[in-house]
């Protein structure tokens, strides 16, 4: 399956969403963000979904927002509004997204592609990983809840320094920051081992888990306790509680089903 040079494939209970434009370094144009933002709250519906890769064709996870794309796109104050809220609700899909994502990388990760990364739960990254978000190399300034996520992701004086310097680093550096999680030679095949062993873990458990670390995160929008409180009650009210106490009394594996 293919969307606006977005690649979907399956292999059980995980989906890879691979960005394939390789001929432009996986640049990410309007019509793909708007593509994720679909994707992913697409997926929140299906209750056979474990996991998902974030990943990019070729030798590149991607080398950020298609800049040749902007004259028509972001060229204007109302455009760039626009641009920035299709920007907001493809990185909140994929954070908003009740299954763990991990965003696989190799060489360039720039820019808007950093910001999509951010959004991820994992970043698992080749040693020849390149991250960077050259914003002040364009007199942009990056989206409030992107900036939130790197904060979260690295603390204040590493998040100045990735915005002020505007400058490239390294798989090393982005470990030691907390920007990635594990540098692996095949950062898909590491995604892909990671899920399976998660996969039968209550889904419930991680969704709910998610939800409230994500809003903890993003100092922007106030947290909502109620929505905390729902998806507790909605875990303590399930079907898969009642399995996972049946299971743990029988001495056997538990066999969720997310509801």
């Amino acid at each position: 399956m293919s969307v606006e040079g977005i690649d979907i494939s399956r292999d059980g209970g995980i989906v890879t969403v691979t960005f394939n434009r390789p001929e432009r370094r996986n640049a990410i144009t309007f019509a793909m963000w708007k593509a994720l933002a679909g994707l992913f709250t697409d997926f929140a519906a299906d209750e056979t979904l474990r996991g998902v890769i974030l990943t990019g064709a070729g030798d590149c996870f991607s080398a950020g927002a298609d800049i040749a794309d902007f004259a028509q796109t972001r060229a204007t104050m109302e455009q760039g509004i626009v641009y920035e809220e299709w920007v907001d609700a493809a990185c909140d899909a994929i954070a908003g997204l009740g299954r763990p994502v991990i965003a696989a990388i190799r060489s360039f990760c720039y820019g808007g592609a950093c910001n999509l990364a951010m959004a991820c739960d994992f970043r698992f990254v080749s040693p020849d990983a390149r991250m960077a978000i050259p914003a002040a190399k364009l007199s942009i300034v990056y989206g409030v809840r992107g900036t939130a996520r790197l904060l979260a992701l690295v603390g204040l004086a590493e998040a100045k320094r990735v915005f002020y310097a505007a400058k490239p680093f390294d798989a090393e550096h982005a470990l030691r920051a907390g920007f990635a999680d594990s540098i692996d030679a095949d950062p898909v095949a590491a995604a892909q081992v990671w899920l399976a062993e998660t996969a039968s873990l209550a889904p419930l458990s991680i969704a709910g888990a998610k939800e409230i670390l994500t809003m903890l995160a993003m100092p922007d929008r106030p947290f909502d306790a109620d929505k905390a409180d729902a998806a507790i009650m909605r875990a303590l009210t399930s079907d898969d509680y009642a399995e996972g106490r049946a299971a743990f009394g029988a001495k056997r594996a538990s066999r969720f089903q997310g509801r």
